[in-house]
């Protein structure tokens, strides 16, 4: 799988507002491998810090759990050192993309120019679940069990379910993954 190269991402928000950042997932694929994996808390930007009891409710993080988590521009520092230039995917890429920026503008600070593609545009063209949320394309991929909506393992199976389906379909880069690659797809307006 020469050139499929990728870093998986998901986020996780403190609420409703997209840039309140609480957690990053990361899952680096070079050559149709994952060959690196990271993920930590972050300490939303100020403005966006106050934590929903759904979004708790969702993914256990809390208050607490941030207060002494790098911010948004330390964070951004270390999500751009760990993927570089490469493309982003993620399972719903919109909303990952959108806390991004958001992140970035609460912040004051440039969102990177990196390229995102979507894992559900993908699954849904490929795959013909009834289903694209996460667990059910790990599920009918056959990838096992993983903790959704921990930002770690979401990237991980994220970038696993990618490679299973390029393996799949033989398609060995994002431009035939994604054949409007160039632009973003889109998904869908929250979490999937």
């Amino acid at each position: 799988m020469h050139g499929l190269n990728f870093t998986a991402i998901d986020f996780e928000t403190a609420n409703s507002k997209r840039g309140s950042v609480c957690a990053v997932g990361l899952a680096r694929v070079m050559d149709g491998v994952v060959v690196e994996s990271t993920s930590w808390l972050i300490r939303p930007p100020r403005a966006v810090s106050e934590f929903s009891p759904i979004n708790i409710g969702v993914h256990g993080i809390r208050p607490a759990d941030v207060r002494t988590a790098p911010g948004w521009a330390e964070s951004l520092r270390r999500i751009m050192d760990f993927s570089g230039e490469d493309p982003f995917v993620a399972h719903n890429a919109p909303f990952d993309r959108s806390v991004l920026r958001g992140a970035c503008a609460e912040s004051g600070l440039a969102a990177p120019e990196n390229p995102f593609h979507c894992s559900v545009v993908l699954a849904r063209r490929l795959l013909g679940l009834e289903v694209n949320k996460l667990p059910h394309v790990a599920k009918a991929l056959g990838l096992g069990g993983f903790k959704h909506h921990d930002a770690g393992s979401d990237a991980e199976i994220c970038a696993a379910a990618v490679v299973a389906i390029a393996r799949m379909h033989a398609l060995h880069s994002l431009d035939v993954l994604w054949p409007s690659a160039g632009r973003a797809s889109s998904s869908g307006a929250r979490r999937a």
